[in-house]
């Protein structure tokens, strides 16, 4: 099965993509730097500290925490932009951002040795992070071009409507 030309990406949709991997990257930078310290003054707040002593049941909740504040987010931020930016291939296109945000903040974790290689800290510091990156772009991506592929959609049915 020979590729269309068309169907590949441009240099152009690929440059956008890395634009919004650095996005992706510094908007998990910035938010993950906060999200600790604020999920720690929500505990003490509400006085709630005692539940940091159920540790493992703390720490699962702590990570889904981070997954929906942080990573979601930061791959949505890199994925509106790359999905305002490029109009076509958004299955392909769209996954660049969330892996190139993800590769540069694990490089840099590694680096500065916040990398457990352990089973639970390869959940919260591969897995997790990966996941998030990845959906929260394609969330981000087809958020911003989401009437346009439903017109493309309705484009190919045919709708019968009944009248009263």
């Amino acid at each position: 099965m020979r590729l269309l030309e068309s169907s590949l990406p441009q240099k152009s949709d690929l440059i956008h993509a890395v634009l919004g991997g650095a996005i992706c990257f510094f908007a998990v930078f910035l938010v993950s730097s906060m999200a600790s310290g604020i999920l720690l003054q929500i505990l003490v707040f509400l006085g709630w500290t005692g539940v940091m002593t159920y540790q493992d049941q703390f720490l699962l909740a702590a990570g889904l925490i981070l997954f929906g504040t942080v990573y979601l987010v930061g791959g949505f931020c890199g994925g509106l932009y790359t999905g305002y930016k490029v109009k076509e291939n958004l299955k392909v296109i769209l996954a660049v951002p969330g892996l190139i945000g993800f590769t540069i903040s694990t490089v840099i974790a590694y680096f500065f040795g916040h990398i457990d290689f352990s089973f639970i800290g390869m959940i919260y510091g591969f897995y997790l992070p990966l996941l998030g990156n990845l959906v929260g772009a394609y969330l981000g991506g087809y958020a911003m071009n989401w009437p346009s592929e439903e017109e493309k959609e309705e484009a190919g049915k045919l709708t019968l409507e009944l009248q009263k």
